[in-house]
């Protein structure tokens, strides 16, 4: 069986992954989430038709039926679990990773499988076999038109608001799942839409996470159009990031302030989000006179939080908003159209981004593990820094904070660090990273 992660499973196609893989996990998924009806969806990667039928024809094997959703967001496949009360899911996506790659997420009825779940089916699929039912124990597959049923429930959570006046907005969902759907609920939300990597062909036209510097032909396209915002998407749809009127890209970080802002309007309540997300959120809380709790790295883990606390809303400073009341998952689309409510609202997202206090950031990779001996490296360099050990090394003080952990996906130490000022951060990490290096 192929290694798995806390987020599933993902790599190479033909190389670390081959379709026989994904044939033989599906087949163990369906078994150890016992008999009833699973969702099997993908994003438009290049290799998803190909997967889809092998991970349909596992479930199918273990006396599972099949419901299929087709070319869909991954936040639309966990929302049609919830809606449908299917027994799970599995989605066939690699989510930002390069279009070369694909991979499996795990769900359970209206969520992704938690980190003890995910264990435990780890394990089950370690020893599992091949089973198989016989031919007349077959169940036939069923379509359903998932996007429809995400775009109805979602245009109703803003069925109350005016959609006046009509905003002019620009639209990039990196040749991936997010451009079908993200397009008709702009044009519901009376929307004039413009394009760029629109076409869900699995050839991306950028980078695929949704980062400033692979943005330049959204911020382009708002400034030549003159349009009101832009929105961006990863190629499954879980992550969101935008432009404003005047063709700025704030980055990826903004999302979450912004739309937990929204949330905090309808229902003051906790918010949750990961150790590596900006203190925006911060200043948020402290305007609605809330708390912020902070989880590991992982949406299973802000997810788990926010069910447990009841808080409002959350999530990850990449871009991935939760709301955990219409859907608990990071949910792209949801955020594009409270997006597009706030500006509507407000008349300039760059008036709500200005009102947001200035941090910098700055993020880097070291090419090793993260080990006893760099974290106490680290401790020694800020000794009077309060500390959290939850997911690697977790450091702050009143003007900085710093994350170091190790990569879920890659066999790296990723290291965050966020301060007061540029000089500041560009300091901190040239010094994590030298004393690692040593």
């Amino acid at each position: 069986m192929p290694k798995f992660s806390v987020s599933g499973l993902r790599g190479p196609i033909g190389d670390e992954l081959t379709p026989d893989d994904f044939l033989r996990v599906a087949n163990a998924y369906a078994r150890f989430l016992g008999a009833g009806k699973m969702l099997i969806s993908r994003d438009a990667r290049i290799s998803g038709v190909m997967l889809e039928a092998q991970v349909t024809s596992g479930v199918l094997a273990a006396g599972c039926e099949v419901i299929k959703g087709g070319m869909i967001t991954t936040p639309t496949s966990v929302f049609a679990t919830k809606v449908l009360n299917l027994n799970g899911g599995i989605t066939i996506t690699a989510s930002h990773n390069p279009q070369d790659e694909n991979g499996m997420k795990f769900l359970e009825t209206g969520r992704f499988l938690v980190p003890q779940r995910m264990a435990e089916f780890s394990s089950f699929a370690s020893g599992f076999e091949f089973r198989k039912i016989p031919v007349s124990g077959l169940k036939e597959p069923k379509e359903v038109n998932a996007l429809e049923l995400h775009k109805k429930k979602l245009l109703e959570l803003f069925g109350s608001e005016s959609f006046e006046p009509r905003l002019r907005v620009g639209l990039d969902p990196v040749n991936g799942a997010a451009g079908p759907e993200a397009k008709e609920i702009l044009e519901a939300l009376n929307c004039e839409v413009h394009v760029v990597n629109f076409e869900s062909t699995g050839r991306f036209g950028r980078g695929g996470e949704p980062l400033k510097e692979n943005l330049e032909a959204l911020s382009a396209l708002v400034k030549e159009k003159r349009l009101d915002a832009g929105f961006a998407f990863d190629p499954d749809g879980d992550r969101l990031a935008f432009v404003d009127e005047q063709g700025r890209v704030p980055g990826e970080e903004y999302t979450v302030p912004l739309c937990s802002s929204w949330a905090l309007d309808k229902s003051v309540s906790d918010l949750v989000v990961n150790l590596s997300t900006s203190r925006l959120i911060e200043h948020v809380a402290k305007e609605y006179k809330t708390n912020i709790f902070r989880t590991p790295v992982g949406e299973a883990h802000v997810v788990d939080k926010l069910l447990e606390t009841g808080g409002v809303a959350g999530g990850e400073g990449n871009g991935g908003f939760i709301y955990p009341s219409f859907n608990a998952t990071r949910d792209g689309l949801l955020a594009m159209t409270v997006l597009a409510s706030l500006r509507r609202r407000s008349g300039s997202l760059a008036s709500l981004v200005d009102s947001l206090p200035v941090y910098f950031m700055e993020k880097d990779k070291l090419h090793k593990e993260f080990s006893p001996r760099i974290r106490e490296r680290v401790l020694q360099l800020f000794p009077s820094a309060q500390k959290d050990t939850r997911d690697g090394l977790w450091l702050g003080d009143e003007d900085f904070w710093l994350h170091l952990r190790p990569s879920n996906t890659e066999p790296v130490t990723r290291i965050i660090v966020e301060a007061n000022t540029k000089e500041r951060s560009e300091k901190i990490l040239n010094e994590v990273k030298k004393i690692c290096a040593a």
